[in-house]
């Protein structure tokens, strides 16, 4: 076929003489060598781009069967009799294809066919490597990976390209930023702070690379270098609110939550529509336990029909302590009667000497709980009210006769509705041998020490239910 051939696959490249180049390469070099490199050392560039676009294509030598195949993927008339005019240079015309190539695939990528646009988009940085269309190419590649949950190749073409562009660019960060984006979204903290280190290297003054480093040290736990790299940005641009919002996120993670308020508000002064700011302010505010601050954030976020409402509103359910909001007795335990009130008045099966019947009281919550925690009857506890410890007197203040009946400290046991959010706590009450036992029932406490779905405490101002006092 050639009268001599010379090749080396290890360097990539390939001399011949005496035989058409691009007929010997499809032949016999094409199954043993990446046609990538084939593209980039050798030959006339416009045979191959044929071998390169087209390489499962049968080819022959006639610029008119290249033509044909060309227009067969959609490459223009006016382009095609622009790539075959003399007088344009090669690089002219492979640059010029390149970008038709580059708007086949952005067309496709606009209409979520990715796999074809990342074929269109390898074939254009393949054309015309230097160019600023590569560099395009490159960037739509690793998105089009990316939209197909392809992480690993997007991580790829932004190497080959930070590789490719390194001395084209210099100074260009793009590519470093790109995988630092995809090392974050995968949870990759290690890898992103090492690609954001290098955008930053590239590009020091770049505020929004800057800013993803710190985050991504925020993330890590370092928060001296989150610190360090959040005022960087303030130094870098004192009018953006990012800055002054990721040093409130450090203060705000290590606890210091009047700092944090100072500097979210700082944040929205500079940028009154900075939702996150609001947001994280909410947060502030709810994790001091300020509550009607909290929610005036909430109000402008749901104003503004902010995606963000809905965090801040079940933060704010989530930080707020349980409360009981009432409670009640189906079983006919009577908690408007006072002291002396006889037991046999309770239930006519009480009316025989050492019976006993089982009562309950239903009581509602404020906000999801822990059924567990609910259910648990040493969460519980049943007892006669104190001045100190509950505001009023059992049998105002009268001695407790022998006859008085009691009641066990803790619930017989515990039932839990999660739909209506309601515990029904079961307790006995037992007459005496003479029958002619009392009980003060409007003085009996029930409180509840258990804790809510997000094991937050009870509300201390109302944790216990008591008949003289409500909800206290």
């Amino acid at each position: 076929m050639c009268s001599r051939v010379e090749q080396s696959l290890s360097g990539r490249r390939i001399r011949a003489r005496g035989c058409n180049p691009l007929l010997y390469i499809l032949k016999v070099i094409a199954p043993a060598v990446d046609a990538f490199h084939i593209i980039r050392q050798t030959f006339n560039p416009l045979y191959l781009f044929t071998l390169s676009f087209f390489l499962d294509l049968p080819i022959k030598q006639t610029k008119e069967k290249e033509r044909r195949v060309m227009k067969s993927y959609g490459v223009s008339a006016d382009t095609i009799s622009y790539l075959f005019t003399s007088g344009v240079t090669t690089q002219e015309k492979m640059d010029s294809l390149a970008g038709t190539v580059l708007g086949q695939g952005i067309d496709y990528f606009q209409d979520g066919d990715y796999e074809n646009a990342a074929k269109r988009f390898r074939q254009a940085a393949a054309l015309s490597p230097q160019s600023d269309n590569a560099f395009s190419a490159y960037n739509y590649l690793g998105q089009a990976y990316n939209e197909m949950g392809e992480t690993d190749k997007a991580v790829k073409a932004y190497k080959e390209a930070i590789q490719a562009f390194s001395t084209t660019y210099n100074g260009d960060d793009t590519f470093y930023v790109a995988l630092g984006d995809l090392y974050f979204q995968e949870g990759n903290t290690e890898d992103a702070i090492e690609a954001y280190k290098n955008a930053v290297r590239v590009d020091p003054n770049n505020e929004a690379s800057r800013y993803s480093l710190a985050q991504s040290y925020l993330n890590s736990g370092d928060l001296d270098k989150a610190y360090e790299h959040f005022s960087e940005v303030v130094r870098i641009n004192p009018k953006d609110a990012a800055g002054y919002y990721g040093l409130g996120e450090v203060a705000r993670t290590e606890g210091s939550l009047n700092e944090a308020v100072t500097l979210f508000k700082k944040s929205i002064s500079t940028n009154s529509d900075f939702e996150l700011a609001y947001r994280d302010l909410g947060y502030a505010y709810a994790d001091l336990g300020e509550f009607d601050r909290a929610n005036e954030q909430l109000s402008v976020l749901e104003t503004n029909n902010s995606d963000y409402a809905s965090d801040l509103e079940s933060y704010i359910t989530e930080a707020t302590a349980p409360e009981i909001l009432g409670a009640y007795s189906t079983s006919g335990f009577p908690t408007a009667l006072g002291p002396k009130t006889q037991v046999s008045m309770l239930s006519s099966k009480l009316s025989e000497a050492n019976k006993s019947k089982l009562f309950s009281m239903t009581v509602s919550f404020s906000k999801e709980m822990d059924a567990s925690s609910v259910i648990d009857s040493q969460n519980w506890t049943i007892s006669r009210a104190t001045l100190l410890k509950n505001g009023g007197v059992y049998n105002y203040g009268s001695p407790v006769t022998s006859t008085e009946a009691t009641i066990a400290s803790t619930p017989a046991f515990v039932t839990f509705d999660e739909e209506t959010n309601t515990a029904t706590v079961y307790f006995r009450i037992s007459q005496n041998k003479d029958a002619n036992a009392t009980l003060d029932p409007r003085h009996i406490v029930f409180k509840f020490a258990g804790v809510d779905a997000y094991g937050k405490s009870m509300d201390a101002s109302a944790d216990e239910y008591a008949g003289f006092s409500g909800i206290a």
